[in-house]
């Protein structure tokens, strides 16, 4: 067998095993305003790629500067943990995570993960790129806060209830 295809193999199963392991479970803005522990609209300022203890699979820390808590955060910045990532020219995505650039400005929805150490709540449904429009507004690109603006999703953040956030319904 020729070494090109043993390694095709490898990245098959491994991609396969690691396929299996993510389910992503829709959430509304309800649903992330709700559950989240954080909220926080920042600019990314750093990026590092990590190998994990058993080498299989590259996670990022993401070094949040955060201009405004609407929930929970206190702190001048927040550092999360995101599966995927870059280590010295290897790279790794994990299908429906969130990604991050240095300088893009977000809103995150945060939860503590098991470790304790904030991740994206959500997957991608709890990231939003912050643009501002040809008004000036601050409006949200992606995730499940798609189309608002900042203004508008720390209202409904604020008020809860009161601004009839759709929640999830129950089962």
């Amino acid at each position: 067998m020729s070494r090109k295809a043993i390694i095709a193999g490898v990245v098959f199963l491994l991609g396969a095993s690691l396929a299996g392991a993510t389910t992503l479970v829709k959430m509304n803005f309800g649903d992330l305003a709700r559950d989240a522990d954080a909220i926080v609209v920042g600019t990314v300022t750093d990026v590092q790629g990590a190998w994990g203890s058993d080498r299989n699979f590259i996670h990022s820390t993401v070094t949040v500067r955060v201009e405004r808590s609407l929930r929970g955060n206190q702190d001048d910045q927040i550092v999360l943990s995101t599966p995927g990532g870059v280590v010295n020219g290897v790279g790794q995505k994990a299908a429906g995570m969130a990604e991050f650039e240095i300088g893009e400005r977000v809103l995150v929805f945060l939860a503590a993960g098991e470790d304790g150490t904030p991740k994206v709540l959500g997957y991608t449904q709890g990231k939003s790129r912050v643009i501002v429009d040809g008004q000036g507004r601050e409006r949200l690109v992606g995730g499940s806060a798609d189309g608002m603006t900042v203004h508008g999703a720390s209202l409904k953040i604020k008020n809860g209830h009161e601004q009839n956030i759709p929640l999830r319904p129950a089962n």
